[in-house]
């Protein structure tokens, strides 16, 4: 599977769209404005529920549990390995209630194991700045997760995920979640165009 993410792993903007192959499931991720596609290696399966793992073209690794951000391996800084406390369902018709619970996470580069972030997440209005790119904004619920730790210099800016409730269960169709105050991300699950839709759009044009 890594060497499928290889070739289609580009490193380009994303007008140069890459080969997709319908026989996997991708991840739109964006980094600092960069727009690159994860492929699915395969599926972790854990007590605390089934951990997607993703792989870049470069050998980035990105793991997503319900859609959190779980762990990393190849980048810049890593969260190793990330452990949720009870974190809260993903619910269709949240009150406005903020619900709470506790991460762990350990950090490379420095050594640092157990850092823990108190997460509190509330619903939250469709945001207009999203990098969302295949689905409409009012078409997912939107929640923001903050961390109220203290001291607040080990914080990451807030994240914020947007949810699919279309199949009856909830699916967390894009998000954007931060390793560290310089270093966030957006993943959207991706379903490549068609052949025929995307020589019809071009015909088009």
């Amino acid at each position: 599977m890594l060497d499928s993410a290889r070739l289609l792993y580009r490193g380009e903007s994303e007008a140069a769209q890459p080969n997709f192959n319908p026989s996997y499931r991708y991840l739109r991720t964006s980094v600092n404005g960069r727009v690159l596609f994860m492929v699915l290696g395969y599926i972790d399966r854990r007590a605390e529920g089934p951990v997607e793992v993703w792989y870049s073209g470069t050998g980035e690794v990105v793991r997503l549990l319900n859609g959190q951000l779980v762990g990393t391996t190849g980048l810049s800084i890593d969260w190793r390995d990330v452990r949720l406390s009870n974190p809260p369902a993903w619910q269709a018709h949240a009150a406005n209630a903020t619900q709470t619970y506790v991460r762990e996470r350990d950090l490379m580069p420095g050594y640092r194991f157990g850092i823990r972030d108190d997460v509190a997440r509330a619903p939250i209005t469709p945001p207009p700045d999203s990098a969302l790119a295949g689905a409409s904004a009012n078409s997912l619920s939107w929640y923001e997760e903050r961390s109220v730790s203290r001291p607040a210099a080990a914080s990451v800016p807030p994240a914020r995920f947007g949810v699919s409730f279309a199949s009856g269960a909830p699916q967390v169709v894009y998000s954007e979640q931060c390793i560290s105050r310089d270093l966030c991300m957006s993943f959207e699950q991706w379903t490549p165009p068609t052949p025929a839709a995307d020589t019809a759009a071009r015909a088009g044009t």
